[in-house]
């Protein structure tokens, strides 16, 4: 009997190891359709891009001279200033919205196809103790994810952490950096530029770089642009941005970002204050870098060279 029982239970766990096989084979063959679809589209994708960029640069010309130096959003005419920067591209790969439903949740492209089957470097700046975000990632990808906030108490650290062990916590700002060496420790409490904080951590390249740093983003994005031929070394870009009080920021730092080959494939209002009234300053911009020739800049590999350096392998153009 006992010879039986052990037989059946065998089977059982046979017939479920084969049934979770096949679904992963399920799984990785729709991920090939999708990518393969996704490269004949290309072609499309590129025009429909271009030629929505191509009418708001019309639009965008014929504006009055105030329009670059105004104090509100508002541009008239039933046009606000984020109406320039709309989600033109279309995402190729899927788009998910990953973390929880309402205000802390951010939508990414290729969830699936860049980030769940390979090594894949996820950094998030400011969290302010929620990390939903953070948790879907670890759980669904075998990303290593690292969080950024000075700001919080020791006991949200703490607890943070309990929930995610998985987590990398660093209690320092990316903000104004300290003009301190590239490859410096990190201090806690610190403010220090994104390339800082990456050569500290001896990272290359990172797949998602979410920044949600309550208006000290136009900070960032200002001081790492003003550096002539400054290229951010990233594949996604999720950033809510908060109205900064001047149109001129908001032109500089979103048309800084759109040179350096990242593409919006996502706006979303942020209407999670007293009547929703912030919506018009609150924007949740989802960006993603592409090559000229219209190929998605996420690398091949995250390896290493026989010196020990990271080594990113990058498709041509970007």
């Amino acid at each position: 009997m006992m010879k039986a029982a052990a037989w059946i239970l065998l089977q059982v766990a046979l017939a479920s190891a084969t049934l979770d096989l096949q679904r992963s084979q399920i799984v990785t063959q729709e991920t090939r359709i999708h990518l393969e679809l996704s490269h004949t589209r290309r072609a499309q994708t590129e025009v429909s891009y271009w030629q929505a960029r191509k009418r708001a640069q019309k639009e965008r010309d014929a504006l009055p001279e105030s329009a670059f130096t105004t104090p509100n959003t508002d541009l008239g005419e039933f046009r606000r200033i984020w109406d320039f920067y709309t989600p033109d591209y279309n995402c190729p790969l899927l788009k998910e919205r990953v973390g929880r439903l309402g205000d802390g949740g951010k939508w990414v492209c290729g969830m699936r196809a860049l980030l769940e089957d390979r090594p894949c470097m996820i950094y998030s700046l400011g969290s302010a103790g929620d990390i939903s975000f953070e948790s879907e990632l670890l759980n669904r990808t075998s990303c290593e994810v690292h969080t950024f906030d000075p700001t919080l108490s020791q006991e949200t650290e703490e607890t943070m952490l309990a929930a995610l062990p998985d987590l990398h916590f660093h209690a320092v700002g990316i903000g104004r950096g300290g003009g301190g060496a590239p490859d410096e420790s990190l201090n806690d409490k610190g403010f220090y530029g994104i390339e800082q904080v990456m050569g500290a951590l001896s990272h290359e390249w990172l797949d998602v770089l979410k920044i949600d740093i309550e208006n000290h983003e136009w900070d960032v994005f200002g001081d790492f642009y003003a550096t002539p031929g400054a290229r951010l070394p990233a594949t996604q870009l999720l950033v809510e941005f908060h109205w900064p009080g001047n149109a001129d920021r908001v032109w500089k730092v979103l048309d800084a970002i759109l040179a350096d080959k990242f593409r919006i494939f996502s706006v979303e209002p942020n209407y999670y204050c007293e009547e929703g009234a912030c919506a018009k300053n609150l924007l949740e911009f989802a960006f993603i870098k592409v090559s000229d020739d219209g190929h998605v800049c996420s690398p091949h590999s995250h390896s290493h060279n026989t010196g020990g350096n990271a080594a990113v392998l990058l498709p041509h153009g970007c």
